[in-house]
């Protein structure tokens, strides 16, 4: 017989099948903290979790060019136009650049950033060759919270942004392979960026 089984574990017969200690009998499917807590106790329409908040966590997003971090991407847009003269949504609109393209765009800006290289909104509009690579679909900054945002760029007031065009469910549409959720774009980016 096998000396090497936990305690309380043992072979039922030659086969090999094994049976596991018997559980405890005061040991229930309810975790201590549930103790003294009724089913209509946990349920979430029940009375005092309508006092739970739920926790939005906010993004901080390096900006493209500077060091600067910002909370959520529409403000890093807004932060690279006014200081420095980059724009985004006018390269995007030109462009028409749905999900994949914006992520591209991003990184090569990124690149193009580390590696000392002038960048400008001119020089991207007139030269989108330049970012529409495959190379450009891998992240240069490790964990870069503005590519798991991208779904923010869109411009909500332009019906021609992929990444701000509806559905007639209300989700989001376009780049994303027609997944509409901050959840769905997370595993898209997540799978190109593998």
């Amino acid at each position: 017989m096998n000396n090497s089984l936990p305690p309380g574990w043992r072979v039922i017969n030659n086969t090999g099948t094994w049976s596991a200690p018997a559980a405890p009998p005061d040991s229930g499917s309810d975790s201590e903290d549930d103790i003294g807590l009724t089913d209509e106790d946990l349920r979430p329409d029940s009375p005092g979790w309508e006092d739970v908040e739920e926790e939005v966590e906010v993004a901080s997003i390096k900006c493209l060019i500077c060091d600067e971090k910002l909370d959520g991407a529409r403000k890093m847009v807004v932060h690279c136009m006014e200081s420095h003269s980059l724009d985004l949504d006018r390269i995007r609109k030109e462009h028409r650049l749905d999900f994949l393209a914006t992520i591209q765009l991003v990184n090569y800006i990124r690149f193009q950033v580390r590696s000392n290289n002038a960048i400008s909104t001119d020089h991207l509009i007139s030269n989108p060759e330049a970012f529409r690579q495959d190379r450009f679909m891998q992240p240069v900054l490790e964990d870069d919270a503005l590519l798991y945002s991208i779904d923010e760029l869109g411009n909500p007031n332009d019906p021609e942004d992929p990444l701000a065009q509806k559905s007639e469910d209300g989700d989001v549409e376009g780049g994303a392979e027609g997944v509409g959720e901050s959840a769905g774009h997370r595993m898209v980016v997540e799978r190109a960026l593998r």
